[in-house]
């Protein structure tokens, strides 16, 4: 589930609950210890676990992922006989996650919300050891990130929200390469273009959006810096499969 701006009360649960920051920043306290966190910041808690949140800007929004302890217990255990207690001890807690991390289990969470069949099974496997794997990564300084300092800036402008209504030019002017060298790299690196990978991130976030505000898609697509809607419901429906009006409706909205 995706969660946008709230206050709750300190609570704990009786399940895992894997959470991250997709935008803007807030005080989360922990076992009586607070914290700033902000987009790509993730977070592993256990039934031992107690905290809440204190949003600092109405843009704060997070997306929770719940898992069974036995569930994940099990995946552990294909790693490690010890591994799922230094989970629960809080030895791996805490960590940023990257551009192409936050990318890629947002692409799985998206595609579990979104079947209803036998492949869920399937999808719940992929999350939690993607999950598992990305905390590992981190506790043995595994580095994930095979692209130049610079492209790994431009990634991260690219994909921050707060970026979206800003002029691509701009962004690429920003770096002390020429158009056609910072175009050509991150084509033959990322695989597609500067504007095709600019346009996705946009998607993903209007998809959120859609499924976590009560932003309407015209309000959506000025956040978004889209002038065209029908140009819009093309490149989400490319995207995603389904139209945005399709979204809203499964999120209960008319």
């Amino acid at each position: 589930m995706i969660l946008s701006y709230e206050d709750p009360k300190l609570h704990s649960h009786e399940f895992i609950e894997f959470f991250y920051v997709l935008d803007g920043q807030c005080i989360h306290y922990l076992d009586g210890k607070e914290q700033i966190i902000s987009c790509g910041d993730a977070f592993i808690l256990t039934p031992n676990n107690s905290h809440t949140f204190l949003a600092i800007e109405k843009t704060f929004m997070h997306r929770d992922i719940i898992i069974q302890p036995e569930y994940f217990k099990k995946i552990c255990n294909n790693y490690s006989p010890d591994l799922y207690d230094k989970f629960y001890t809080g030895k791996l807690r805490t960590f940023t996650l990257s551009n192409h991390q936050l990318n890629r289990i947002e692409a799985l969470a998206q595609k579990l919300t979104s079947i209803k069949d036998s492949n869920t099974a399937v999808i719940d496997c992929a999350i939690c050891t993607y999950i598992i794997n990305a905390f590992l990564e981190h506790s043995y300084n595994i580095s994930s990130n095979k692209y130049p300092a610079w492209i790994s800036k431009l990634l991260s402008i690219l994909s921050a929200p707060e970026n979206f209504k800003t002029d691509q030019q701009i962004i690429i002017n920003s770096f002390s390469y020429s158009q056609e060298h910072v175009c050509r790299t991150f084509k033959k690196m990322m695989g597609m273009t500067i504007t095709d990978y600019f346009n996705e991130q946009k998607m993903k976030y209007a998809y959120s959006l859609l499924r976590s505000s009560s932003y309407s898609i015209e309000q959506i697509c000025e956040r978004i810096n889209f002038n065209n809607t029908s140009y819009f419901y093309r490149l989400f429906k490319k995207h995603f499969g389904v139209t945005p009006k399709e979204v809203t409706k499964q999120n209960g909205r008319k």
